[in-house]
């Protein structure tokens, strides 16, 4: 069964959630999607995680995705989000539809900095498994900041010209996405090792055409951590080998 229905983040924006319900739930999995994407995957024109989570539902997963404020089809403006925002709003998805004792977390880019804040902030969440796509461990000096990505380099720009704080965001050019001066400042303080004290199974799943974060920061803190790295012939969403690394995922929540 898939239900639709949204929450209220602490802006009182609405937040859209899309539940995936099957009458015997042996696990629940919260889905945390990247920047300037949304639930579906890459963009709203995207199915590939709806089509994953309906798979799992069929298996007897209860599945949540979610929209981030500023995203997808949930309320609020993009220039007004921050890590500080998400983290609350994954907080409330969190405590509004996880009612299993078992429950696991599969993260994109930057919903992997969202969940590392979340459970640091929040200590009675704890996950069996946690699987990882492109992870933001770094997500200042591996994206955000990097002038040498397609990404990072309009934000970096603006950001470091003056340009950013004049203005109070910067556009992301590939896709049009303002992004907020706090969110750039709130990464300042941000941290990923919580994530490798929470007691959960870990998997990191990479592309070797990634352009978007500079991959070399998660191999070192998957070798520093002990952490098992896959990596695909693909871009940052691994979109080229979703079929592959899905079959991957599905595998690392059974064992």
């Amino acid at each position: 069964m898939i239900q639709t229905k949204t929450i209220l983040n602490q802006e009182n924006e609405k937040i859209f959630v899309e539940v995936y319900e099957p009458s015997s739930i042996k696990s629940t999995i919260v889905f945390c999607h990247g920047i300037t994407g949304c639930r579906k995957g890459r963009t709203p024109q995207d199915d590939y995680f709806q089509k994953f989570a309906a798979h799992l539902c069929e298996n007897n997963y209860k599945v949540i995705l979610f929209d981030f404020s500023g995203h997808g089809d949930s309320e609020g403006r993009s220039e007004d989000v921050c890590l500080s925002k998400s983290v609350d709003e994954l907080a409330r998805v969190f405590a509004s539809e996880v009612k299993t004792v078992q429950y696991d977390f599969l993260t994109f880019s930057y919903g992997t900095t969202v969940l590392c804040r979340c459970l640091e902030t929040h200590p009675e969440i704890k996950p069996q498994h946690i699987a990882m796509i492109s992870p933001g461990f770094d997500p200042l000096n591996s994206g955000f900041l990097d002038t040498n990505n397609i990404f990072g380099k309009d934000i970096a720009n603006a950001y470091y010209s003056g340009v950013m704080k004049q203005n109070g965001y910067a556009v992301v050019g590939a896709k049009n996405f303002k992004l907020g001066i706090n969110f750039i400042e709130e990464l300042k303080s941000f941290h990923s090792d919580i994530i490798t004290k929470v007691g959960a199974k870990l998997l990191v799943l990479s592309g070797k055409k990634d352009i978007i974060i500079d991959t070399k920061f998660n191999h070192e803190f998957c070798q520093k951590h002990k952490i098992k790295n896959i990596d695909y012939n693909a871009s940052h969403a691994l979109f080229e080998e979703i079929d592959l690394a899905f079959n991957d995922i599905e595998k690392f929540f059974l064992s």
